[in-house]
């Protein structure tokens, strides 16, 4: 992903000079990217402000359009990286729980349904980015169901920021509240579990009840 970013960034300095709008449309698809996989855990709720910001800058169809292909570039990675850690030391456990059984279950009924549906509904993304490797579902067929529910979403919001009459600034500011409010928390939990106190040892005890150490 960081190698794909910097020959986005390459790509986009011809761009900018021969066709100066197209250089914003580089810089949301990189937003796109990385908001959906690295950064995702501390942009809870940043890219509908996103999306709507840019709607007020370019067509909301155009938006959507560079949304939903840098979305599917970063879904499919997403697919194989969570297929792997799936497998790996204890996260082999998860699939085997009851619920996911369940989960796993009512998502084989109908995938791409499944898919589409977690693609432009406030579901979290990724309940269907982990059921679909687990399913091995294909990811030609995911990619599918998640772009046709990933642009008409993407669309809402671009149309709705064009039309709301809310200043650019409040869409910025809850840009910037998501991340700190994301970075926050993961940095809270971090620390609570950096000072959480090691668990006592139990002492053993004898045949008679009373301990020997």
């Amino acid at each position: 992903m960081v190698r794909g970013s910097g020959l986005a960034g390459l790509i986009a300095i011809p761009l900018a000079a021969l066709v100066p709008a197209a250089a914003g449309l580089v810089v949301f698809v990189l937003v796109t990217v990385w908001v959906h996989g690295p950064l995702s855990p501390f942009l809870p709720a940043a890219y509908e402000p996103t999306l709507m910001l840019y709607g007020r800058l370019y067509s909301p169809v155009v938006v959507a359009a560079f949304g939903t292909m840098g979305n599917l570039a970063v879904e499919y990675l997403n697919y194989h990286l969570y297929g792997r850690l799936l497998t790996l030391g204890p996260l082999r456990r998860v699939p085997e729980s009851r619920p996911i059984r369940r989960l796993l279950a009512l998502f084989e009924r109908s995938p791409g349904l499944a898919v589409w549906i977690g693609a432009w509904s406030p579901i979290p993304d990724w309940v269907v980015r982990g059921l679909a490797p687990l399913a091995r579902y294909p990811v030609s067929r995911y990619l599918l169901a998640m772009g046709l529910g990933r642009l008409p979403r993407y669309w809402f919001f671009a149309m709705l920021g064009r039309t709301w009459g809310v200043p650019d600034g409040i869409f910025l500011l809850a840009i910037a509240v998501s991340a700190v409010a994301g970075g926050g928390t993961l940095a809270w939990r971090a620390t609570r579990s950096w000072r959480r106190p090691p668990a006592l040892a139990q002492p053993l005890l004898d045949s008679t009840g009373g301990a020997v150490c």
